[in-house]
């Protein structure tokens, strides 16, 4: 075991590694705890001793050569006090669990694979008590998002596999980008998964730096996403564009004050900048279900809000649009390379948009299934209210999808890449 000022690290007792956990320990105690602190706020401590435990070991996930595996993961059950008449037992601890095998080996190819899952996980941790305290689930995009880029603030980005998975350049598991991927509409899908957490860590980084000029008001607009700010949490895409419009650096006169036009001009800045369009003086916009599109000039928009540095590769590595999609996902955006179709006039549905540039053009769907502004319970006990249980994970687990050919990226969610991956969970620390 190692023990630092705010994390004690422990090592299963048949785990064989000569991997560096002491420094890991250091490393986490000095460099990812007060840079995640700082931006989300102090972690809860229900055992009273002010430390993180983080558990390495070997996570029976049925892992093979080049398979998926899971490294590591929180489970909030160690939030909760322990009941031995419970099924799953608790630590009641504030417990990060990391992979000891394949993790580890990863490190070879991606020496910051070990502390940026790390730094992943411990956002879930921080957030989890604002969830459980307000009774909410938030978004799995939201919150996934989030965890992708404080591994970027913990100093372990920008990360270029995730922005190549975007583009859907240089790794086959990634062809067509996230042409046709919704970023709202989380469906577990093996095929998508790994393209939906790179859209949801582009989509937050872009967040994240256009909140602010600086980095305190960035750190600032992400610690209200998560704690909250004026009542209200980023649960929701809504109520994160609410919380993106007390930002330091939002502009109403180029984004309107209203949360869903807000959310479908970021949503098309971001897409068509990442696809190689600058053009932004005729976009498309339907703003009710059944009526014809609207245009709107977007330019000053573009001008305020232009791909920051940290998604330069977005701009040398665009989009790459493989397969031409014959139908819109809400939450997708459908890029054309050539001969880009018109909206449906049969079926204009709320937010679908249209954006071309010289050549090439986007379809879009900027809205969710669920509405921009639904707000999930899903924890019994705070009150009796009834509860509605989203498709989401109870326990946030990390997993890395093996290629020989291009290394590891890493997702954390409900669906593994295969069938075989499972953990055990609530696993004793002591």
């Amino acid at each position: 075991m190692s023990s630092g000022n705010y994390v004690e690290v422990y090592k299963e007792k048949s785990l064989s590694t000569s991997f560096n956990l002491i420094q890991f320990a250091n490393d986490f105690d000095t460099i990812t705890y007060p840079r995640l602190v700082d931006t989300f706020g102090a972690p809860s401590d229900v055992d009273g001793d002010g430390k993180i435990k983080i558990l390495v070991m070997d996570i029976k996930d049925g892992a093979t050569s080049n398979s998926a595996y899971v490294a590591g993961y929180f489970d909030p059950i160690n939030y909760l006090p322990d009941n031995f008449l419970l099924r799953v037992r608790s630590n009641f601890a504030e417990v990060l669990y990391l992979d000891g095998r394949e993790l580890i080996a990863a490190t070879n190819s991606d020496p910051n694979a070990f502390d940026s899952t790390a730094a992943h996980e411990f956002q879930h941790l921080l957030r989890f008590p604002k969830m459980y305290e307000t009774n909410q689930s938030d978004e799995l995009w939201i919150n996934e998002g989030t965890s992708e880029v404080a591994s970027d603030i913990a100093g372990f980005g920008p990360q270029t596999s995730r922005l190549d998975c975007y583009s859907g350049v240089n790794d086959s598991r990634c062809d067509d980008g996230i042409n046709g991927v919704s970023l709202l509409d989380w469906n577990n899908n093996s095929a998508e998964v790994l393209k939906q957490y790179s859209f949801a860590y582009v989509f937050m980084r872009y967040l994240y730096d256009i909140s602010g000029t600086n980095e305190t008001e960035k750190k600032q607009f992400f610690r209200n996403t998560v704690i909250g700010s004026g009542g209200t949490r980023a649960n929701s895409t809504g109520n994160l564009m609410q919380i993106f419009k007390s930002s330091a650096n939002f502009d109403t006169t180029n984004l309107t004050n209203n949360n869903s036009d807000v959310f479908f001009r970021l949503f098309t800045l971001l897409t068509a900048q990442s696809f190689g369009i600058n053009n932004f003086s005729s976009v498309q916009q339907v703003s009710a279900d059944g009526q014809a599109p609207n245009t709107i000039d977007l330019t000053g928009a573009f001008v305020k809000y232009p791909l920051p540095s940290s998604l330069n590769r977005l701009i040398t590595h665009p989009v790459s649009p493989i397969t031409a999609k014959n139908s819109i996902k809400q939450g997708a955006a459908n890029f054309y390379a050539t001969s880009v179709p018109n909206l449906n006039a049969s079926s204009y549905r709320k937010n679908q948009g249209r954006i071309t540039g010289a050549t090439q053009g986007i379809l879009f769907w900027a809205d969710s299934p669920q509405g921009l502004n639904t707000s999930f319970k899903f924890l019994p006990g705070k009150d009796d209210t009834p509860i509605q249980n989203p498709t989401k994970p109870r326990s946030l687990k990390t997993v890395i999808q093996e290629s020989s050919a291009h290394g590891a990226i890493p997702i954390c969610g409900i669906e593994f890449t295969n069938d075989l991956a499972h953990t055990y969970e609530s696993i004793p620390i002591k």
